[in-house]
């Protein structure tokens, strides 16, 4: 077969499956019948077939990736080597915080800089304003007697661990000066800023000039389409800059944890339904008194504005952020927890006085109403109806940048509500380990050969192996952490309802809740961490490329059972090295 011929069909495919399937959390609409199912799984493993051929035989990749038998770890931070559960006498809580903004030095508007949040199969879309900030926020943590934990949060769609292992060699010297024993990095998820991924530049631009690129032997390299590199490299420079400087800021204080429920301003949009209700909150107090830093977790996609806007916005968090430090004076670092395809349900402020809606749920439906008595009531038999009236009711002469920053301000305000705390011990203690995950999802194979991505991909006998990795962090024997990468289903770490009618592939869910596998009453999830490894569902929950939006950045059909085993087996090893 002609190289003409095999990059036709490519075209084809991979413009079928962007055109069919954009990225983003949407509702699951399933097919009326099996012989429906039975197609479109047909469909998707000749789309499999035809990309692995490509990915084994184009010319230019054959040395692309080495094999998983000689694959060596580079820039990997394992942790620690034991699990303290004692206080020692000289432990003592260690915060540091330091932030700065990725658009600075930059021009965003000089249509050099692509939006992520969508697929773009022609033209990329680049912003067309910028309402607020993007930005890097880190946070480093010690318990004064064991290493320093550095976290990293960047306001970005995704982040490979290709570009995870950049960061860490640049910090690699000041790391070991100074006793730097993780260096973490995820994202918050936006669809609004410039994009960290790779996979939302013009795909078939990327397919005609990269692909070519390789055949050519690199001939075409000044052509390649990839992410924008000098926002890459400004985005280095900032991040390390600020890990540095978080460092150094250290203070000495006490460390608390406190939570708050928001169920009712979130939605799941994917069944079975499965949502972690709360936001959960880390808040250090110096001891010299100066400001506060506030560690937030919460799985919600930040999407107030949609899934593919012009716009260029940082979305809820940044308003979080604002309020927070504008009424209480604190660093704030959101993080993204198991999200999947929960996002944003928005409960608008009062339109006459400016009040967070009171939410009543009755036996006979929710009311929704302002606590001064404003306005009219909504009344729905579910919170997603009375939401909608509210919504209707209320929404006056606001815009959607209004209205997300008024979301981020009521959550802000859940936050800086909550009483009660948990007074941590001094005890910190952190455990990574490496991943190797089966490829199926041979789109995104071939977007890492073609520098699209910048994943780190192994050669495993006639297939590839993506070489991820998972952490285990607990504070104060109260509070577990899991690292994960990509956006995982709460499901796996919560537990939910069964699959039912829901599950194509068929057979049980019979593995535990990752929370109940740890002793510490609070379970936290770091998502996106260290890795875009995509979403990752329980195994008999995949569906098809053709039905459903998550599916296209499942890169694992076992990813859920991989992960859940790995977590077990790296619990098990801190249990013994405690």
């Amino acid at each position: 077969m002609s190289k003409k011929v095999l990059a036709v069909i490519l075209s084809l495919i991979l413009t079928f499956s962007v055109i069919t399937v954009p990225v983003g959390a949407a509702d699951i609409v399933l097919p009326e019948t099996s012989i429906e199912n039975v197609f479109n799984m047909f469909i998707d493993q000749l789309l499999s077939y035809i990309l692995k051929y490509l990915n084994k035989y184009w010319p230019g990749y054959e040395d692309k990736w080495s094999t998983s038998e000689d694959y060596v770890p580079e820039n990997f931070y394992q942790g620690e080597e034991t699990f303290d559960k004692t206080v020692s006498p000289d432990a003592q809580w260690k915060v540091g915080y330091a932030g700065a903004s990725l658009l600075e030095g930059i021009d965003p508007m000089s249509g050099d800089y692509f939006l992520a949040g969508s697929l773009e199969p022609i033209v990329g879309r680049v912003p067309t304003q910028v309402i607020d900030d993007q930005r890097v926020r880190v946070y480093a943590i010690s318990d004064g007697v064991s290493g320093t934990v550095v976290h990293a949060v960047i306001d970005g769609f995704g982040f490979s661990r290709g570009d995870v292992m950049e960061i860490r060699s640049r910090m690699a010297d000041f790391a070991e000066k100074y006793g730097v024993v993780a260096i973490n990095v995820s994202v918050l998820h936006q669809h609004s800023c410039i994009d960290t991924l790779g996979m939302n530049v013009p795909l078939a631009q990327a397919l005609i000039m990269n692909t070519g690129n390789a055949a050519t032997g690199g001939l075409l390299d000044d052509q390649k389409v990839q992410k924008n590199q000098q926002f890459m490299e400004n985005l280095f420079t900032k991040t390390v800059y600020a890990m540095k400087r978080a460092v150094v800021n250290m203070k000495t204080g006490d460390l608390y944890y406190g939570s708050v429920d928001v169920a009712d301003y979130i939605k799941d949009k994917r069944d079975p339904q499965a949502i972690d209700s709360e936001i959960q909150r880390l808040r250090f107090v110096p001891e010299d008194g100066t400001g506060e830093t506030w560690i937030l977790e919460a799985g919600i996609h930040c999407t107030s504005i949609g899934a593919g806007p012009e716009e260029l916005t940082a979305d809820y968090p940044y308003y979080i952020e604002k309020t927070i430090r504008e009424e209480i004076g604190a660093n704030v670092v959101f993080v993204q927890g198991a999200e999947l395809a929960i996002t944003t349900r928005e409960i608008l402020l009062c339109g006459e006085c400016d009040s967070i809606a009171n939410v009543a749920h009755t036996d006979d439906g929710v009311e929704i109403s302002c606590p001064n008595g404003c306005g009219e009531v909504a009344f729905g038999e579910d919170i997603g109806e009375a939401n909608d009236i509210w919504y209707q009711n209320n929404i006056g002469d606001k815009n959607d940048f209004e209205t997300m920053a008024e979301y981020g301000y009521i959550l802000a305000q859940k936050v800086i509500a909550i009483e009660e705390e948990e007074k941590l011990d001094p005890v910190l203690n952190i455990a990574m380990q490496e991943v190797a995950l089966d490829v199926d999802n041979q789109i995104l194979t071939l977007a890492a050969r073609e520098d699209v991505l910048n994943a780190v991909i192994t050669k495993a006998g006639d297939g590839y192996n993506m070489i991820t990795e998972i952490g285990y962090m607990e504070l104060g024997n109260s509070v577990a952490v899991f690292l994960c990468p990509g956006e995982f289903d709460p499901i796996l770490i919560y537990g939910g309802p069964e699959s039912g009618d829901a599950s194509w592939t068929g057979g049980e869910w019979a593995m535990p809740a990752l929370k109940d596998c740890t002793n510490c009453e609070n379970v936290m999830v770091f998502g996106l961490c260290n890795d875009q490894a995509g979403y990752v569902l329980r195994d008999n929950e995949y569906h098809s490329l053709l039905t459903e939006n998550e599916e296209v950045n499942v890169i694992s059909k076992s990813a859920g059972s991989t992960f859940v085993n790995s977590f077990m087996d790296l619990l098990k090893e801190t249990e013994e090295a405690a």
